[in-house]
């Protein structure tokens, strides 16, 4: 009779320390499961306080960007009174002090408009307004409205101007905001003063307006060449970095393209691309 029962007891208690060994397992797995689960929770939490500061700071850049949106608007119109009447007294009888006190208020208010211009351009880029435009004025233009920052800068400014003749469809306020980002970044390269060469020409294909802008400053390093047309982006302290990022964008929206070129301690070149009416017919049809 022990005979027949001790089988079953001994098969039970075997059963019964499988099955502690296997509760065991669970419990120690349980509660590894557990710390891990703890420390996910506190990841998460470590990364929903990130992503809550995230959405703070870019909420706060967001609302930054607004302001100065705002601000630039209200600037711009009595900043284009005063650039009105400091052209005036330029063009008045002044004696030569009188003069470069002008001068140096007209190259304050040119590189002030550059900026504000920026901001708004940067903050909502409008759509360009074309229109047949003479490449050729438009270089014109740039040498004379250049020539107070290029004094004020010390840099000897060369124009070298052959586009005359050259039209294509483009918004001349924009491309005038190209032209001054492309001299004001030289400028600032170059506090020491140096000299800057614009040269307006036609490209070897003869499809578009090719304009270069070469300085004699520092250089760009290799690793920034590729950042320099990023918004935000700038090696100057205090610099909101938007000047090449407006000039791509502009250029961009033409149709056109821009690059740089650079070697440390040689200066920069910059290359604008804009197509060119092929036919006396094309600029007529764009004009309708």
């Amino acid at each position: 009779m022990s005979t027949v029962l001790t089988a079953p007891v001994h098969e039970l208690s075997q059963a019964f320390s499988s099955f502690a060994e296997v509760a065991g397992s669970l419990e120690r797995s349980y509660g590894q499961l557990q710390t891990e689960v703890a420390q996910l929770r506190r990841e998460l939490d470590a990364a929903n306080r990130d992503l809550d500061r995230e959405r703070e700071r870019l909420r706060r850049q967001q609302a930054m960007v607004e302001m100065s949106a705002v601000l630039a608007h209200e600037i711009r119109n009595p900043l284009g009174s005063m650039e009105l009447f400091a052209g005036l007294l330029a063009e008045s009888a002044l004696d030569r002090d009188s003069r470069s006190w002008v001068e140096h208020l007209q190259a304050g208010l040119r590189t002030l408009a550059a900026t504000v211009n920026n901001v708004l351009h940067l903050d909502r880029l409008p759509r360009a307004q074309m229109s047949p435009t003479d490449f050729g004025e438009l270089l014109g233009w740039a040498q004379g409205f250049l020539q107070p920052l290029a004094r004020q800068s010390r840099v000897q400014l060369e124009v070298v101007n052959r586009w005359q003749g050259m039209q294509g469809s483009a918004d001349r306020h924009c491309l005038e905001q190209v032209v001054l980002n492309l001299a004001l970044n030289a400028f600032r390269s170059m506090p020491g003063g140096g000299w800057l060469r614009l040269r307006g020409r036609r490209s070897g294909d003869g499809s578009a307006a090719e304009l270069e802008v070469i300085d004699s400053g520092p250089g760009i390093a290799p690793e920034n060449l590729q950042r320099v047309f990023e918004a935000g982006f700038s090696t100057r302290p205090g610099s909101p970095g938007l000047g090449l990022a407006v000039c791509r964008e502009v250029v961009e929206q033409h149709g056109g393209t821009i690059t740089v070129e650079s070697r440390p301690g040689r200066g920069a070149r910059f290359l604008v691309r804009l197509p060119l009416f092929h036919s006396a017919n094309q600029a007529r049809e764009n004009a309708c």
